[in-house]
């Protein structure tokens, strides 16, 4: 397999996966959604709310803001030292207290570790009016995307098939599939028809359906394109590197498995 970075930053990262069976490709982004650890508020304690929210309401709203994740610092809570009890190894307290009238964001929260935090500082938690007061404790725990959605990593993970577009000898120069396209991948350059952009192909076939000569061929490949975006928890490519690891511990777990039997 051959990877190839196209884009690159902290949140997003596009890539291209070279020679590579789609199983696997999907391998690959089913364990970054489902297995790559990520913090998120499990519980909340509540210690007074006189808002117009429930008190569940706002655990589920609180759960989905994401935190910021260095996954070496923590343990699962069922193996770690304390049983699960809750330790500074496992878990870190959130504790925000707001007094109405305001509008309440995620960057009102007081972490106990002041780099586990809500990655953004607004996004809203909700509106308290005049007299309304919200006392809360929430405890963010390790998790991961296939126990609940709040511990997935990543807002975008996807592929697509790069395709190979062959144009031949029996063109015409007609322009009829540069103007069909609908995303301008193709292109008339020095008097010929050349592909522009083939990452930006989507395999619609409309340049094939209308070149009357059978010039151009579209035809799929082991190659793919593939998407990451970050929720903001952790690096785009520390969530691609993270999950070809445990991709890679689940295939050597299946070997000794097989080995056994």
């Amino acid at each position: 397999m051959e990877v190839e970075f196209i884009e690159k930053d902290e949140n997003k990262a596009v890539l291209v996966l070279k020679n590579v069976p789609v199983a696997l490709v999907n391998s690959i982004r089913r364990a970054m959604m489902s297995y790559v650890p990520t913090m998120a508020v499990d519980y909340i304690n509540v210690y007074m709310n006189t808002s117009y929210l429930f008190d569940e309401i706002l655990a589920h709203r609180i759960g989905l803001i994401p935190i910021k994740t260095d996954v070496d610092k923590f343990n699962f809570p069922d193996k770690c030292e304390c049983g699960g009890e809750g330790c500074p190894r496992c878990q870190v307290s959130l504790r925000l207290n707001a007094e109405g009238p305001k509008t309440v964001y995620s960057g009102e929260f007081v972490s106990d570790d002041p780099e586990t935090k809500p990655v953004y500082d607004n996004v809203p938690v909700v509106k308290l009016y005049e007299g309304q007061q919200l006392m809360i404790e929430a405890v963010a725990r390790l998790g991961i995307g296939k126990e609940h959605a709040k511990w997935k990593p990543v807002s975008v993970c996807a592929y697509k098939i790069l395709p190979e577009i062959r144009i031949d000898e029996k063109c015409n120069v007609c322009r009829d599939c540069v103007l069909a396209c609908p995303r301008q991948v193709l292109e008339i350059n020095d008097g010929k028809i050349s592909v522009r952009d083939p990452l930006n192909c989507s395999m619609c076939m409309e340049c094939t359906n209308v070149c009357e000569e059978n010039a151009i061929s579209v035809e799929e490949t082991d190659n793919y394109l593939f998407t990451i975006e970050s929720v903001g928890s952790m690096p785009a490519l520390e969530i691609f590197r993270r999950g070809v690891e445990v991709l890679m511990k689940k295939a050597e777990e299946m070997n000794k498995s097989l080995e056994y039997i």
